[in-house]
């Protein structure tokens, strides 16, 4: 039984994404000194959030500081 959640070219890669979004949730907590809490729920919003969990686009195989990054200009955009 395969309980894959992300897959990427037919392999599971669900520990990937998982290490992937708790390194970007612990840049995010670092940056606005927030709880983990906080900021995992801030970015789960997101639409950055939305693009990683497609993975066909590989982002998840960024840098986590990319991906924050990303969030970050998201996050700036919407106060514009």
């Amino acid at each position: 039984m395969n309980n894959a959640v992300y897959t990427f070219n037919g392999k599971d890669i669900t520990m990937n994404m998982c290490i992937q979004i708790k390194a970007v949730v612990k840049l995010l907590q670092q940056k606005f000194e927030i709880e983990f809490e906080e900021a995992a729920i801030q970015f789960y919003k997101s639409e950055t959030y939305k693009t990683l969990q497609n993975t066909e686009n590989a982002l998840w195989a960024e840098a986590a500081e990319y991906i924050a990054e990303r969030y970050l200009e998201e996050i700036s955009l919407r106060k514009h």
